[in-house]
């Protein structure tokens, strides 16, 4: 079996106005309060993986 190296960067994370936010839920039609945040998904692959 072939190893798959992963690399996962920290950046910091980019802050919508609260138009440019409207615009995008209305895009996707998604409740902001259903979005993933990518720190805690960043968190959690971490502890998973052992990463």
């Amino acid at each position: 079996m072939q190893e798959i190296n992963i690399t996962i960067y920290k950046v910091k994370p980019y802050e919508l106005s609260n138009r440019e936010q409207e615009i995008l839920d209305s895009q996707v039609q998604l409740d902001k309060n259903l979005y993933t945040d990518a720190e805690l998904l960043y968190t959690y692959l971490i502890k998973k993986y052992n990463l």
